[in-house]
């Protein structure tokens, strides 16, 4: 009975994730509405003309509207781990030994409900592993859309747009993920050798989202709210995001992070592209390659100013 009443709920779940995926498969009007507009006051790669309206935004949109790619192509899944068998919708293959046929089905069904505790010992709470190099700039993909999203002085910060067009956007900004406290714990790792690094660098800042989906946590989001923004110093309130919500499958699918006992990080450049992927505890590794990728970001936004201020320099 047990079991039935166990295949009966995840029957029900997939229908709902599936129905959920077919409503998201298209960006709201609003959001496409929003982007747009982003992308209006932006840059092309073409040379734009002289207008100091365009020198107030270092924008250089050029595919926004991949709001919500598939998946991140070059983040680099751990091969040891569960998350390389995923497929989108949280189903894995499974081969039926009789019959020798083979299904999709849920994953659970296939490595159990606690298949995320061992995974982390598999993979050493890295079941994303970091790239070696910095993603081009023309294989670079947008940052998934994630609506809904509060800082802690409860200003909107809906992503990618918060990268680009908010008062708060960086050039270089070090986004760190968690869904719970074990995530929390190893963010520190990354973020404080980063901002030591570019301490004196206005253009380079980091970013923490904590991510709460589950509904019975749904009504006391402004409770928890509370005590996050109690514990966190008023100085990192507003680089410091909250998300609450359930519908989060396809957000997490985009970035691999199907593990939720970890923590993730990305380094987003200016057009809200990911140009780098990492999780778990940073090692020394890790921190060297972040600083030395953000550094070599910082080089490349620092070019089209200076190609800017030169086609300045001719027409006078």
């Amino acid at each position: 009975m047990r079991a039935f009443s166990m295949l009966g709920r995840r029957s029900i779940q997939y229908g709902v994730r599936s129905w959920n995926h077919q409503q998201q498969s298209a960006l709201p009007v609003l959001a496409i509405q929003r982007l747009q507009s982003v992308q209006q006051r932006g840059f092309s790669t073409e040379e734009q003309p002289d207008d100091d309206s365009n020198n107030t935004t270092t924008e250089k949109l050029q595919r926004f509207e991949d709001a919500n790619p598939e998946r991140i192509r070059d983040i680099q899944v751990n091969p040891d781990g569960v998350g390389s068998q995923i497929l989108p919708g949280n189903l894995v293959y499974k081969k039926y030994k009789f019959s020798g046929n083979t299904r999709k089905v849920p994953l659970e069904l296939v490595h159990g409900y606690f298949w995320m505790m061992w995974d982390l010992r598999k993979t050493g709470h890295k079941t994303i592993l970091s790239n070696d190099d910095l993603i081009p700039s023309d294989r670079a993909q947008l940052f998934p859309l994630l609506q809904g999203v509060k800082s802690l002085n409860n200003a909107d910060a809906d992503l990618p747009f918060f990268f680009v067009d908010s008062p708060l956007a960086k050039n270089v900004t070090l986004l760190s993920i968690a869904f719970r406290d074990s995530g929390f714990k190893s963010i520190p790792s990354w973020t404080e050798p980063f901002q030591e690094a570019f301490a004196s660098d206005d253009g380079v800042g980091t970013l923490k989202l904590s991510v709460t989906e589950r509904l019975s946590l749904y009504p006391f989001r402004g409770s928890l709210t509370r005590v996050m923004k109690k514990n966190t110093p008023e100085e990192e309130h507003n680089s410091t995001l909250v998300y609450f919500g359930t519908d989060v499958d396809d957000f997490r699918d985009v970035l691999r992070m199907h593990n939720i006992m970890t923590n993730y990080v990305f380094l987003i450049d200016s057009l809200g592209r990911i140009r780098f992927a990492g999780s778990g505890p940073a090692t020394e590794d890790d921190v060297t390659k972040v600083i030395q990728f953000a550094k070599d970001l910082v080089k490349e936004e620092e070019r089209p100013s200076r190609n800017s201020k030169r086609s300045k320099n001719r027409k006078r």
